[in-house]
């Protein structure tokens, strides 16, 4: 299950991933007879014997635990909570490493041998010798899973790295024709001209400072693969205070943070879209007596945002998509985060909630 996921994560049939898998259980296979060709004077080959049923098992055995290894105990460690997962990595290859030769033992002293009538080391074999000879063997087997780990993160990671880039271009024109369109400029400027007319230069002037700093924010800034939080609270912010001056009194607003945003980092825009949305497809959809809450919580590294608005008319936010796009943003926040993050949307009782929650670092 892990590997198929990573798979549908790394684009589409990973024929080069399936290739670097085969090359390196390729290796493993081929590894004892090159060693002993190369190092040892009196070895001669024989096909026969290098892959005879017994030697294949083993190798079955060997590439099982080094897989399970790779794609089941140490991917586990991620949903964890932090601080379990360094003694979860240790205990685990611990069990892996002691866990390995018994096993081996079991199976091929014991059963493959009351099938077969053979085994891999002779019968008279001492549990003692057999299991100081597989030590070698078994830390081998951490090396090996550890070093599959690498490779397959390594190439999914180049590939999303690969595909998020062009993603980011995208992105980028999404959110500038969602946010600088004419709808949205001009009615704010609109309101600035308002206010200047009704002498109230002091809310002119703050109105003119946000949304010029929202621009140059999204003009320049988002260039940048990751700003600082308090940055991006700050952007959300003029946003907000803009767009209230645009729905006036039809629309009740609240925003409120909490926390210390300072010292940390995401990618630019990851939380906009989700405050947008509530914009586009809650109050614009339907003006009038409805209202928009946001809120976003800073407390020992984990980031929440709670986004809600109102379904006065239903079916306001089915099927539509606002902003930069919420899939995009999925994508952006498994790239990013991985496992270290929760989004639950949600649209009952009336009521269109969003739910983000990021372990920052």
């Amino acid at each position: 299950m892990e590997l198929l996921t990573r798979w549908k994560q790394s684009g589409k049939f990973p024929a080069t991933r399936i290739y670097l898998h085969a090359l390196f259980i390729l290796l493993i296979m081929t590894f004892e007879a090159l060693f002993k060709s190369i190092y040892v004077k009196s070895y001669q080959f024989s096909f026969a014997y290098a892959y005879s049923p017994i030697a294949l098992g083993f190798y079955l055995f060997y590439l099982s635990f080094v897989y399970a290894t790779a794609f089941i105990v140490l991917p586990f460690a991620q949903r964890l909570p932090r601080f379990f997962r360094i003694p979860y990595r240790i205990l685990s290859l611990a069990g892996i490493f002691f866990l390995f030769t018994p096993l081996r033992y079991g199976v091929e002293q014991i059963l493959v041998y009351r099938l077969l009538g053979e085994s891999n080391y002779p019968q008279s074999t001492t549990w003692k010798y057999y299991f100081h000879d597989n030590l070698g063997i078994s830390f081998s087997v951490l090396l090996a899973g550890a070093f599959v780990k690498f490779m397959d993160d390594w190439f999914v990671t180049d590939r999303l790295k690969s595909t998020l880039e062009r993603q980011n271009l995208r992105l980028e024109l999404d959110f500038l024709k969602s946010q600088l369109n004419p709808h949205f400029l001009f009615n704010t400027l609109n309101n600035i001209q308002s206010f200047i007319v009704q002498d109230e230069k002091a809310r002119s002037i703050e109105l003119i400072g946000r949304l010029s700093e929202f621009m140059r924010f999204a003009l320049y800034e988002c260039n940048e693969e990751y700003i600082e939080l308090d940055k991006e609270i700050s952007i959300l912010q003029d946003y907000v205070e803009l767009e209230k001056v645009r729905c006036d009194d039809r629309v009740q607003i609240d925003f409120t943070t909490g926390g210390n945003f300072a010292g940390y980092r995401i990618p630019p825009l990851l939380l906009m879209p989700f405050v947008e949305n509530a914009f586009k497809h809650g109050a614009d959809a339907q003006l009038g007596h409805s209202w928009i809450r946001v809120s976003i919580r800073q407390q020992n590294g984990r980031l929440d945002l709670t986004v809600e608005n109102d379904l006065t008319l239903p079916g306001t936010r089915e099927n539509k998509n606002g902003g930069i796009g919420l899939q995009n943003v999925q994508r952006r926040l498994q790239y990013y985060f991985n496992n270290s993050h929760r989004l639950v949307m949600d649209a009952g009782n009336r009521v269109y909630k969003v739910n983000l929650t990021l372990e920052l670092e």
